[in-house]
């Protein structure tokens, strides 16, 4: 019969990763950055076989012209 052997290898963890995890948050968190801007600046208009897309951001406050002041008595 075969000898079957198990081995176990303990890897020692070193002084952490350095920078790059962090310099991999800050990359990550500009990349959001500018796809949320790209996105809100955003402006045009895509016709697909699925359907259309309207990129137009408009605010959702409306201005009017000023209310008419109550007449003086």
């Amino acid at each position: 019969m075969a000898e079957i052997r198990e081995t176990h290898v303990v890897k020692q963890r070193g002084d952490g990763g350095g920078a790059t995890p962090w310099l991999a948050f800050i990359v990550g968190a500009l990349l959001v950055g500018v796809v949320a801007i790209f996105l809100l600046n955003a402006r045009g208009h895509y016709s697909g076989p699925g359907g259309s897309i309207d990129l137009n951001v408009k605010s959702p406050v409306t201005t009017t012209a000023p209310a008419n002041p109550a007449p003086a008595r």
